[in-house]
């Protein structure tokens, strides 16, 4: 291989590994939402069901989950 070859193949791989990181990176942050849903609808079908207090503790869920995801996740610099 010469030089400018290696260098083609060095850049695909670091792209590759950007896009697999993005997907890894959206996948978590669909969790993390998917997860604050979850709890805002196990809260508001537990508050309808006579379950208010566990419905409000529930409910204190959705920020914290939100709060967790926004500090294992941080907004990308580079967001298109």
């Amino acid at each position: 291989m010469d030089g400018t070859t290696a260098g083609l193949h060095a850049t695909a791989t670091s792209t590759e590994r950007r896009a697999a990181a993005r997907r890894r990176e959206d996948i978590a942050r669909g969790l993390i939402l998917l997860a604050a849903f979850a709890s805002f609808v196990l809260s508001v079908s537990l508050w309808f069901a006579g379950s208010e207090p566990e419905g409000i503790f529930v409910g204190i869920w959705v920020p914290s989950i939100i709060s967790l995801g926004a500090f294992l996740l941080p907004r990308r610099a580079d967001a298109t």
